[in-house]
């Protein structure tokens, strides 16, 4: 093709080579993330799975392809790690009727012979017309359009095609997919293509699919950028624009996130001081109430005594109750005595409930924090008691408190088995996250360490302008 339309290839379910079965479905249910991102396209999108090993390439390819057929689309599927018949064995495993999706045309599968090198060499503009063909096609035969997964492109390794040429095809794709009725998945091994590549398959895509996380990607570059001279300039001002557009978004997440905190605490107080007051009271009213009725009748034994008696147990349970639940709520003490006083507190409550050893570090001096300061280390300080009582089997926990040059730190060290690396970056791990956040917040430093020998440290550092007793400001 020189200039001239593109040379339409047909294609039929009949065109398929011999199949033969091989087992490559095993244990795709253990990456349903994958299975969930790559059903779900929406029509007209373009996205990118960067993959390190089969199982994730597969668990992203079969749902896809179940997805499009449940939908009433066509599907092509291009291959070259898998045969045709690892794909078509897997899916019907996962329960697709294969054969009769075959017959129908509504799943075709094809490998580069018949597409990209048909024509003994590649032409993204061939590619792009066999595409807008094939869609025809698919409307054309009462399809409600075409999905294909221009995945394991391995094809292109070993062939000669230059990576611009490769990449001029993936931004063109971009042009494509908004023009039809398609949604575009590619699959990329990382482990196969040279980091430069990588890298160009990362500026035409527009979503990314990796590490089970689906990414709005940032560092997309349009196909009328990417396509036209003085691409340079134009991506580095773009770059520019989403510097300063990640910095604004982060600056304002941040800001929600403390104003989150805030009236999470004036709520939290606000809670504790109504379950304190009203339910408290009500309850000591009505123990004195019932005593003084007791009093004023006549002696009272037997089964009624027991029951009495029963009675003031139970109303002094729910007293002890409340009090127990408004101060896990909004501790008194962090507002009436203050945060080192706090911190007492809370080391001799968790050393009298976990029967762990604590050692309290304190400064020779008084140090008045303010209450955001005080709050979100007091917060920082029960979320790591948590995490040894649950987690690190230790019996001592050191707590240090210390104020030097305009810097608070808090420390918290236990003899357990000590938190891994992986444990600390998991997302899982929550009241390490809630932890970094407050401390993040307040322009500070959050450092967890682990060793299975001498346990977990969590230290925080956080800038504040506290007053030293006496002497003034420090």
């Amino acid at each position: 093709m020189e200039g001239g339309e593109p040379v339409w290839a047909p294609y039929a379910p009949g065109t398929l080579r011999g199949l033969s079965v091989a087992n490559m479905n095993d244990g795709i249910s253990d990456l349903l993330s994958l299975a969930e991102l790559t059903g779900g396209l929406k029509l007209h999108e373009h996205r990118c799975l960067i993959y390190d090993t089969q199982e994730q390439q597969l668990a992203a390819a079969l749902p896809y392809l179940r997805a499009g057929l449940e939908r009433r689309e066509r599907c092509l599927y291009m291959t070259d790690e898998n045969t045709a018949a690892t794909i078509l064995d897997a899916l019907r495993k996962g329960g697709t009727d294969v054969d009769r999706s075959l017959q129908m045309g509504a799943l075709i599968v094809t490998d580069k012979q018949e597409t990209y090198l048909s024509q003994g060499r590649f032409d993204p503009d061939w590619m792009i017309g066999f595409l807008t063909h094939a869609t025809a096609e698919a409307t054309a035969a009462k399809f409600s359009g075409l999905r294909t997964i221009l995945g394991e492109m391995t094809w292109v390794l070993g062939t000669g095609i230059s990576t611009d040429t490769l990449i001029e095809y993936e931004s063109k794709l971009n042009r494509f997919v908004r023009e039809h009725d398609a949604r575009v998945v590619c699959q990329y091994n990382r482990n196969r293509f040279s980091p430069e590549l990588i890298l160009g398959v990362i500026r035409t895509h527009p979503i990314l699919v990796y590490g089970g996380i689906i990414c709005n990607n940032p560092y997309y570059v349009p196909p009328d950028e990417l396509l036209k001279p003085n691409q340079a300039s134009r991506e580095v001002e773009r770059l520019l624009n989403n510097i300063l557009k990640w910095e604004q978004s982060l600056g304002q997440l941040r800001a929600l996130a403390a104003r989150l905190q805030t009236v999470r605490e004036d709520e939290r107080t606000r809670a504790a001081r109504d379950i304190h007051d009203e339910l408290g009271y009500a309850l000591a009213a009505i123990k004195l109430e019932f005593a003084a009725l007791l009093r004023d009748l006549p002696t009272v034994e037997g089964l009624v005594g027991q029951r009495s008696q029963s009675i003031l147990k139970l109303v002094d349970e729910a007293i002890q109750s409340i009090q127990r639940i408004a101060t896990e709520l909004r501790p008194g003490i962090l507002d009436d005595l203050g945060f080192v006083d706090a911190v007492e507190w809370v080391a001799e409550d968790f050393q009298a409930r976990t029967g762990t050893e604590v050692q309290i570090i304190l400064p020779e001096v008084d140090l008045a924090i303010d209450r955001e300061r005080a709050t979100a280390l007091f917060r920082i300080l029960q979320e790591a008691l948590t995490n040894v009582a649950q987690h690190a089997h230790a019996t001592q926990v050191r707590i240090r408190l210390a104020g030097q040059d305009g810097v608070l730190t808090l420390e918290i060290h236990d003899n357990g088995q000590g938190v891994t690396t992986e444990e600390i970056s998991a997302n899982k791990s929550l009241g390490i996250l809630g932890m970094r956040e407050r401390s993040l917040l307040l322009d500070g430093e959050f450092i967890v360490s682990g060793d299975p020998t001498f346990g977990t440290t969590v230290k925080v550092k956080i800038p504040t302008a506290f007053r030293n007793y006496p002497g003034g400001e420090k």
